[in-house]
């Protein structure tokens, strides 16, 4: 094979993706640098995934390359998913041609370092970064010598095995882990997936170390020493900053420089991948919505992505159950509870002013309350995308025995729908996800999941969970006062003539979800004070008919009136809160501002 074509090289990129993802929890499992938050194997292999389903190949090799480096931009996750992203957009760079000889493809490797490299605002050695270097130096040697591909790349591989093996010793972090560079090792399960295609069997490499094991995971004796180091104790250091912040900007001159600079004070493993007039860009940040805000005086910015870095590190490192416990952002619980409960929430989309954002991630609660007031179109919620919970599945997957998701009222979203789905396709795969619709919403649902993962504490497994999920979602309250039936108006949740008439009788609605999880008009008055002594008054015939678990106070940009009910409902109930929190964007869209809530669940 002297010449590889469009074909051949989409080939060659689908059996490495392949590859990595065959090796994903392995890769997960040795993920050190630059944090110890176990998923490098999920974003690398997402990535390689994702930019090969959306790559139409043809026969020209620099159309099908320039393809598959637009998809791979899109759909880039993580520290390594955005340097292999910046690879392959140098890797289209460097080809010029619809076929490319062996020498050609030695020079566009070359030039797909040099792009990831410059990526990098701080690239280290013993790195995925190193890796490629040494290969490209390794093609470059025998390029021009050897011009079949199958040799070629074949007498690379012992190459790629040595340089790998000698990351540990290289960075300081990998050293005192035992192990190889994840990013590094899924690079060299690409490479030789892509080789193995190429020669149409099983290759060996020159020391006669099978490339894959039995269970389809890169084999670590092909690894070198380093990855056969009993390691799982290891943990490290905690991330110090807690968001892996990611999105792609659509600007005219994917300006990186003026990017890097944008955000040098954002925070550290800084990477912006540019290819074709978009930018991705990848930072580790304490502060999402800001990173967000600045990249939106580039272009338009989507994509967004935002882990939290220190749960994975729990998750990797310091798990209370074997039971992972999902929600989504509608969920109301403290982020003290979220955390000390390891509750993995997927965030909800909010498009507002022109752009798309997280919930409760790069668009705070103020920050929506400003573009709701604007002259703009309304804000507007849509559910998270399908592959927020396949990529959180198979993560999880990766950490836990079983997973058990809880969502808000299926009747009022499709979000516990879209759950489903994924967990089905998880489960096919050899998961093990079970899906609740709660039946309820913002406060009220944040009890129900709370309830759920004490029992994960206490031992129990995701089909546990499930089958008494319903029970609790039986037990659980939600009371909200609203102010006004504004929002609700403006997001065509009442009609118009509704509102007209609630605000010319200045009623003031209290609002539930009934038992199939569908908002109800549970009460109205003609003053807030009125209605708040109504909140109290349904709390303690609640607690009289089913004493309260615990209960629990929510509030739309009004903490001051927040605590007040705090204090009526503790002496009338004869036990505090568990908490006061404010209630979630996509929930504050519909109830605005003012609007106050109970939230119980009984024993």
């Amino acid at each position: 094979m002297t010449v590889l074509d469009g074909y051949k090289l989409y080939g060659f990129f689908s059996a490495g993706s392949r590859r990595v993802g065959e090796s994903r929890a392995y890769l997960d499992d040795i993920n050190v640098f630059p944090v110890p938050d176990g998923d490098t194997g999920t974003n690398l292999s997402s990535t390689m995934a994702g930019a090969v389903a959306g790559a139409v190949p043809e026969a020209s090799a620099s159309s099908t390359l320039g393809a598959l480096a637009d998809a791979a931009l899109i759909s880039a996750r993580g520290n390594s998913g955005v340097i292999f992203a910046q690879f392959v957009s140098g890797l289209s760079e460097g080809a010029a041609s619809a076929e490319m000889k062996t020498h050609d493809f030695a020079r566009a490797v070359r030039r797909a370092y040099e792009r990831a490299k410059a990526a990098i605002t701080d690239p280290r050695d013993g790195t995925m970064l190193s890796v490629i270097e040494e290969w490209a130096r390794s093609l470059a040697r025998g390029a021009h010598d050897v011009p079949n591909f199958v040799d070629l790349i074949g007498a690379t591989r012992g190459d790629l095995r040595r340089s790998l093996a000698s990351t540990t010793e290289r960075l300081a972090e990998l050293r005192a882990a035992g192990v190889v560079d994840a990013g590094a090792a899924g690079f060299v399960a690409f490479v030789e997936g892509g080789h193995d295609y190429l020669s149409g069997g099983a290759a060996r490499d020159d020391e006669g170390a099978v490339a894959q094991d039995a269970d389809g995971q890169l084999a670590q004796d092909a690894m070198g020493p380093a990855a056969r180091v009993d390691h799982p104790a290891f943990t490290g250091e905690p991330p110090a900053y807690r968001y892996c912040s990611e999105a792609l900007v659509s600007c005219c001159g994917a300006d990186a420089e003026a990017i890097r600079a944008a955000l040098s004070g954002s925070g550290d493993s800084l990477i912006v991948a540019a290819g074709r007039g978009r930018a991705k860009v990848h930072v580790h940040t304490d502060d999402p919505e800001s990173v967000m805000l600045a990249l939106s005086g580039f272009g338009a910015v989507s994509g967004q992505k935002v882990d939290d870095m220190r749960l994975q590190y729990a998750d990797a490192h310091d798990r209370v159950s074997s039971t992972a416990i999902v929600t989504d952002s509608s969920c109301d619980l403290p982020g003290e509870l979220l955390e000390r409960h390891r509750i993995h929430s997927v965030p909800l989309l909010l498009s507002a002013g022109g752009g798309e954002y997280l919930d409760k991630l790069t668009l705070s609660p103020e920050g929506l309350g400003r573009l709701a007031e604007g002259r703009g179109a309304f804000p507007k919620t849509a559910q998270p995308p399908a592959h927020f919970f396949s990529r959180l599945y198979s993560y999880l997957g990766g950490h836990y025995d079983g997973v058990a998701a809880l969502h808000l009222s299926a009747a009022l979203s499709g979000t516990c729908e879209t759950s489903r789905r994924e967990a089905a396709a998880a489960n096919r795969a050899g998961g093990r996800v079970r899906v609740v619709d709660s039946r309820h919403l913002s406060g009220s649902l944040g009890l129900v999941v709370l309830r759920a993962a004490e029992a994960a504490e206490a031992g129990a497994s995701a089909d546990d969970i499930a089958e008494a999920a319903p029970l609790w979602s039986a037990k659980a309250r939600i009371l909200v006062s609203v102010t006004s039936l504004r929002y609700m108006v403006k997001g065509g949740r009442v009609s118009p003539l509704k509102g007209l008439l609630a605000r010319a009788l200045n009623l003031k609605p209290i609002v539930s979800v009934d038992g199939a999880g569908k908002s109800i008009l549970y009460g109205k008055s003609f003053s807030e004070k009125a209605n708040l002594r109504k909140l109290v008054a349904m709390a303690e015939e609640i607690h009289r008919r089913e004493p309260l678990r615990y209960y629990a106070v929510g509030h739309s940009a009004a903490p001051e009136k927040a605590a007040a009910l705090a204090e009526r409902l503790q002496r009338a109930l004869g036990l505090p809160p568990l908490f006061i929190t404010g209630i979630s964007s996509v929930v504050a869209l519909n109830a605005g501002p003012g609007a106050v809530s109970v939230v119980t669940m009984s024993e």
